[in-house]
Formats: structure tokens, sequence, C-alpha cells
């Protein structure tokens, strides 16, 4: 059977469908690591416990290692930060002289809590615990940013979904118009093998993998595409590795794949059955 399929028409299609797994890749990637970010900038957001002046350096190992000893801590990050210390990183960061405002702050201690652990209510609990100590003044803590970029990465993996499903109809348009331009130059073909008893599958094969063409060299180009993406965000963002699930990664990859074929075989068995079993008098 002759296919009159142009290269362009094809290359159009594989362009258009690799756009679509790319942002639903994406898109995927995003959904399914969004609790794996917020879980680490939870673990990430420093508590700070202030000390009351004249405190003895003793007084505040002994309160380190009551913190410490709490189950919602997470092991190593309880630190002891002494006002002068505190000064001086705030010059860094500001840079300017802090020396003298230096004698403003109060030395703290600063840990950090565990991702399951880090809600309202056990914040408050672990608040309440540790200021009932005399050596302490205040405990200062941030719920507010978690929930923000939790609720952005909400937002962003929503945008694009919706671009995913605008590039979808746009796929699924260019393919059905690439394989209707080759069924309909092999109208006659097809109505003279379906008069001679041609099964159906045999008549849709040519055209089936056309699709099959489109949908493999797409799901192949998105891939590498998809993984370039993460090689360049794991190789500038430290801390990246702690965030990557394997079984999300593979997860991705095998919906893109599932999708790809849906997208060009349903095009294609669409149109192929559109033609068949047409009157003559409908061909011309």
């Amino acid at each position: 059977m002759r296919t009159s399929t142009s290269k362009s028409s094809i290359a159009y299609a594989i362009l258009s469908n690799t756009i679509v797994l790319v942002l639903i890749g994406l898109f995927a990637l995003l959904y399914f690591h969004t609790n794996a970010i917020t879980n680490l900038v939870r673990e990430k957001i420093n508590i700070l416990v202030e000390i009351k002046p004249g405190v003895s350096r003793t007084k505040i190992d002994e309160l380190s290692k009551k913190i410490s000893a709490q189950p919602e801590v997470l092991t190593g990050s309880v630190k002891f930060v002494s006002k002068e210390e505190a000064g001086f990183l705030l010059g860094e960061a500001m840079r300017f002289d802090t020396s003298q405002v230096a004698l403003a702050f109060k030395d703290i201690i600063s840990f950090n809590v565990a991702a399951s652990s880090y809600t309202e209510a056990n914040l408050k609990k672990i608040k309440e615990s540790i200021k009932r100590s005399d050596s302490v003044h205040d405990v200062f803590y941030e719920n507010v940013v978690v929930e923000n970029i939790k609720s952005n990465l909400n937002k962003l993996s929503f945008g694009v979904l919706i671009l995913s499903l605008i590039f979808v109809f746009l796929a699924v348009v260019i393919i059905y118009n690439t394989i209707n331009l080759s069924l309909y130059a092999d109208r006659w073909e097809i109505k003279t093998m379906e008069i001679i008893g041609a099964r159906d599958s045999f008549i849709r094969q040519p055209y089936l993998k056309i699709a099959g063409k489109i949908a493999i060299t797409s799901f192949i180009i998105a891939t590498l595409l998809i993984l370039l993406v993460l090689s360049l965000i794991y190789l500038n963002f430290e801390g990246i590795k702690d965030i990557i699930k394997y079984l999300y990664l593979f997860l991705s990859i095998a919906i893109i794949f599932v999708i790809s074929l849906f997208i060009t075989l349903f095009a294609t068995v669409t149109i192929v059955n559109k033609y068949l079993y047409k009157h003559e008098s409908e061909l011309y």
C-alpha cells in the first residue's frame, strides 16, 4: 500500500507530540515531588530559642541536650549561636559593621524538626516544653513559609497541567491532520482492498506504523529532554539529590510513554474508521 504522508507533516506531529510529553513529564515530576520538596524546606527552617541574658554556658549546654532528646528534633541539628557570632553573621549578610549592634542580640539555640513532625500542633507543643526552662526568653518558628511554598508548587503544577492539556489538543489536531492527509490520498486503495475483502486490521496496519513511529520518536526525544533538564537542575542546585526519587522519575517516564501511544493511536484509529465503509460517492 502507498502512503503519501509528507516528511514535514510527520516532523510537525513529532515536534508537537514531544512538547506535550515534556510538559506532561515535568508536571508529573513536580506533582510527585511536591511533598518531598515541602518536607526538605520544613527540615531546613530553623527554630530559634532565645536565651535570657546572663545564663551560664553550662545551663545552655544542658538546655541543648534537653532539646536534642526530644523525638521530633532532627539528630545533630541543635546548635548554639552566641550573640557575638549572631552579630558577625548579620554583618556578613548585610555587609556592614555590626559590632555595636551585636550588643542588642541574645544568645540563641537553633534546631530543626523532622518534616513529619512539622505541624502547628507539634511546634506549639515543642515551644511550650522549651519555654518551661528558666533560661529561655522566647521561642520563634515560622510555619507560614512552608504553606506558601506548598501553595506555590501546587499552582505551578496546575499551570503546567493546563499548558500540557492545551498542547495535547494541538498534538491531536496535528497528528489527526497528518494521518488524514495520508488516508485521503489512499482512499481509493482503501476502498479497493475493502471490496476484495481485506481485513480492517490489514488496512489499518501501515497507518498504525506511522503513528507508532511518531509516538516512539516523540517519547525518546521527550525523555532525553526531561533527563537533560533534571541533570542541569541536579548540577546547579545543592540538595536536589535529596529530593529526586527515581521511582517517581521512572513512573513519570512510563506515563508519557502511555500518553504518547494513546494520542497517536487514538487519532489514527479514529481517522481510519472514518474512511472505512464509506460509499464511493463520499470519496470524491
